[in-house]
């Protein structure tokens, strides 16, 4: 089968380094600006993903590009796999930046429409329904989140922009193991796509903007170009990654 996916990138509001790094199913890209492009894979599965590098730990671009690399080499997305590339992430990071730390989502799209889904922090995969419907799969890990399913916190209640901080990460540190992991499966039919994205797009732009943007433009090459711009308009805006994989 042959498999379009469109993916682009850009670095954060000032920022010489992009700290996300994404993988296509074919190259993995950690790119100041990559306007938005679609290449078309021939294949029987695909494996994509998306890793953001947490800017407040040292040298988080290490942590998101050696997550992506290690996922261009992934023969079968597992939660197994994962934590044992947590273990090579520090034995490869942590003598030089202990504590390097980033996000991670991707996904494993066979042929016949089955899908895997496998995230740890808040970089998130939506299913996109031939109908325009954003389905978020993903589960973000993030101390609010937490509080909720503890019943420490309720979801009509707002609460400071403290509490979106990061519960569950990647990191470069033989001991921080104990990070979990979400999984999620679906099927897609003919239409239908897959979206993974860092939060330089899921933070500022909304499911009814982008639900909008899906409907007014026919390509995913123009969808992901618009949402790139928008962002861009922020006066503080994070570093920018996202694949689209049209079913």
């Amino acid at each position: 089968m042959i498999f379009s996916i469109t993916f682009c990138q850009q670095a954060g509001k000032g920022k010489l380094k992009n700290q996300d790094a994404l993988f296509n199913g074919y190259s993995v890209f950690q790119y100041q600006l990559k306007k938005a492009e679609t290449i078309e894979l021939n294949a029987e599965k695909i494996i994509l993903g998306v890793a953001d590098g947490v800017s407040s730990s040292p040298k988080s671009y290490y942590a998101s590009r050696f997550m992506m690399e290690q996922l261009a080499q992934c023969q079968q997305l597992s939660s197994a796999w994962l934590r044992q590339t947590q273990q090579a992430l520090s034995q490869t990071l942590s003598s030089r930046y202990l504590g390097s730390s980033t996000t991670f989502v991707a996904c494993e799209l066979t042929q016949d429409g089955k899908c895997k889904i496998i995230n740890v922090g808040d970089s998130r995969a939506y299913k996109i329904t031939a109908e325009g419907e954003w389905q978020q799969l993903s589960v973000d890990h993030t101390i609010l989140n937490e509080m909720q399913e503890q019943g420490l916190a309720d979801k009509q209640t707002v609460y400071s922009g403290l509490y979106n901080g990061l519960s569950d990460c990647l990191v470069a540190d033989e001991n921080e193991i104990a990070f979990r992991i979400a999984v999620a499966e679906t099927e897609l039919v003919q239409g239908e796509a897959i979206l993974l994205c860092s939060d330089g797009l899921s933070h500022y732009l909304h499911s009814d903007l982008l639900k909008k943007i899906w409907q007014q433009f026919s390509t995913n090459r123009e969808r992901l170009t618009i949402c790139r711009k928008m962002v861009k308009k922020y006066r503080y805006y994070d570093d920018f990654s996202a694949i689209i994989c049209q079913f």
